[in-house]
């Protein structure tokens, strides 16, 4: 556990050991969905020069947020070591630089960053409240994305399982809705801008046809609201300090 930020750091050292599967997998995650979302909240705002993508795993989003001019100094930080490593070896370079989490310690300059992102990483976290207070002084812009997991799949599943919700193979601790998501940030001392949700699994190329045909469908024909009191979706916002 990182002190800082209470962050989990056991679980994240083998999570990113099989470099080839999780590079590919995040790449299909950056291009397909988490920077578009990030475009989507940012909307027409002048692009930032200076990110902190907090929780930047092994690197991919913070490199496709530089390919597209979101940052043209980028500082990825994250809890795992083999993260941050292989994250080193492929990206860093030429505007982006990638150190463990501890490096924030020390950092409490607002004017340091433009923005943070930090896309899938609450989830994670068991007391996300203190990693919010460590963030709140680091910019005054904030770009969050999280998961909504509260929804009827993921409670029958659970169920038939006979497992706790907090077990899953994804290191998942904290679970909201788009709404309790909004007042969490808000209680925090943030300022919602923009927000955008979104399905994601129907469209992964990492769910089998049938599956990705079946949520497609259901999708298209009871729409994104009712869809997403049944199966997993994204959601991710634009917030200030207030």
């Amino acid at each position: 556990m990182d002190k800082a930020t209470n962050i989990p750091s056991g679980f994240y050292e083998s999570f990113w050991e099989d470099t080839i599967y999780q590079q590919a997998y995040a790449f299909d995650s950056a291009v397909r969905d988490r920077f578009p979302a990030i475009k989507k909240v940012w909307g027409e705002m002048v692009l930032p020069n200076r990110v902190l993508d907090f929780g930047s795993g092994n690197g991919v989003l913070s490199y496709w947020m530089h390919c597209n001019g979101f940052g043209t100094s980028i500082l990825g930080v994250d809890v795992s070591n083999s993260g941050v490593n292989n994250a080193r070896k492929t990206f860093s370079g030429n505007g982006l630089h990638f150190e463990t989490i501890d490096y924030l310690s020390n950092t409490t300059d607002r004017e340091q960053f433009d923005v943070v992102v930090s896309s899938h990483v609450l989830e994670h976290v068991p007391n996300p409240e203190t990693t919010l207070s460590q963030l709140r002084k680091l910019s005054d812009w904030f770009v969050f994305e999280v998961p909504i997991e509260i929804c009827l799949w993921q409670n029958i599943s659970h169920a038939l399982r006979r497992t706790h919700r907090q077990q899953n193979d994804l290191g998942h601790v904290n679970f909201w809705t788009t709404k309790s998501f909004r007042a969490f940030l808000e209680e925090n001392g943030f300022l919602i801008v923009r927000d955008y949700h979104y399905a994601s699994a129907p469209y992964s190329p990492y769910n089998t046809l049938l599956k990705r045909t079946a949520e497609r469908l259901l999708l298209a024909g009871i729409g994104l609201t009712l869809y997403s009191r049944l199966m997993a979706t994204h959601y991710i916002v634009l917030a200030r300090l207030r």
